[in-house]
């Protein structure tokens, strides 16, 4: 992959091609408090401290596309919220234009396809001093478009995958292509918001409905059954015991 033609492809897109960061939420994150503008956008090859949720490392070998945008939001800190499902939106149906797959939302950031995690999603936000309010917002975005040519860590073979089967099929083009399909599609629910458009779309992609997971709550773990999600986006799960539960956050994983 050469970044430099991949810059070339995306001239005009109001995105910035990068080789390699340390993580592209840092980066920008150090371009907004230097008064980058609501919009701007960057891409990188390869990310040395990729970021997860929680706090983890977030792995990120060459053959990723790692993606983060900058907002400068007129929407509130609650209405905010709605920014992670919305960009796993934004991803399912970037994948589904630019590579022709139909991945899986998992709850509440990760997408699946056949069964293992290709995509990630961080959303960071920054309030204002005095309103509270968010100043800026960072959604990055972490997407396994091939495998890494060295092949994945042993243990991650059995929960990540990617969206190509080899790395000698993503060109430059594509990737390019990707970024720039990404960029659309989450501006385009992003100016709706507050209407949360994006919803149905969600609710309709959603992998794990029906399926025994795992909540991961307070170090502890607890079996239960993924029943359903509302339209404000809470997790509807139903323990061994027989105990709902509707989650508006936090971590569950599917048991296979």
């Amino acid at each position: 992959m050469n970044p430099q033609t991949i810059a070339k492809l995306l001239q005009g897109s109001g995105i910035t091609m990068l080789e390699t960061v340390t993580s592209t939420n840092d980066s920008l994150r150090a371009m907004a408090n230097a008064g980058a503008p609501d919009g701007t956008t960057i891409v990188a090859l390869q990310q040395t401290a990729g970021k997860g949720r929680m706090g983890r490392a977030f792995y990120s070998p060459g053959g990723g596309l790692y993606w983060s945008i900058l907002l400068r939001p007129a929407y509130t800190t609650e209405e905010c919220l709605g920014l992670t499902p919305m960009a796993a939106v934004a991803v399912r149906e970037c994948l589904r234009a630019v590579f022709g797959v139909s991945a899986g939302i998992k709850w509440v950031n990760d997408l699946l396809l056949d069964g293992k995690k290709i995509c990630g999603i961080l959303t960071e936000s920054v309030a204002d001093g005095i309103s509270r309010q968010p100043a800026f917002v960072i959604v990055g975005i972490g997407i396994n478009l091939a495998p890494p040519k060295e092949g994945l860590p042993k243990e991650l073979q059995t929960i990540a995958g990617a969206v190509l089967s080899s790395a000698e099929q993503l060109t430059e083009q594509l990737y390019a292509d990707t970024a720039m399909v990404l960029r659309k599609r989450f501006l385009h629910y992003y100016q709706g918001l507050r209407e949360k458009s994006y919803v149905p779309q969600y609710q309709a992609a959603l992998c794990m409905l029906g399926q025994q997971v795992t909540v991961l709550e307070h170090g502890l773990e607890r079996l239960a059954v993924a029943v359903a999600v509302d339209d404000d986006l809470r997790l509807l799960v139903r323990y061994d015991d027989g105990a709902e539960q509707w989650r508006s956050s936090g971590e569950i994983r599917i048991r296979l």
